[in-house]
């Protein structure tokens, strides 16, 4: 199996830096075990190169690659 493009052609999933609100990625995302139960997490990185893991609830999103072409030809 060739794992190396497993995520081609894959859209990004962006959100603004909880920090400087520059453009940043989510890496990835887990489910952690809260107080009140299951919490689903993400790790973002943006472009400053800062880094967070916080609850996916608290992101911001942004448009998709697809929606920002779209928009653009209007």
């Amino acid at each position: 199996m060739d794992i190396t493009n497993a995520n081609a052609g894959a859209a990004l999933d962006t959100t603004p830096c909880p920090e400087c609100g520059a453009l940043a990625e989510v890496t990835e995302r887990a489910v952690l075990e809260g107080t009140d139960g299951p919490v689903e997490h993400a790790r973002v990185v943006c472009v400053a190169r800062h880094w967070f893991l916080l609850p996916s609830a608290s992101l911001t999103s942004t448009s998709t690659p697809s929606q920002v072409r779209t928009s653009l030809r209007s």
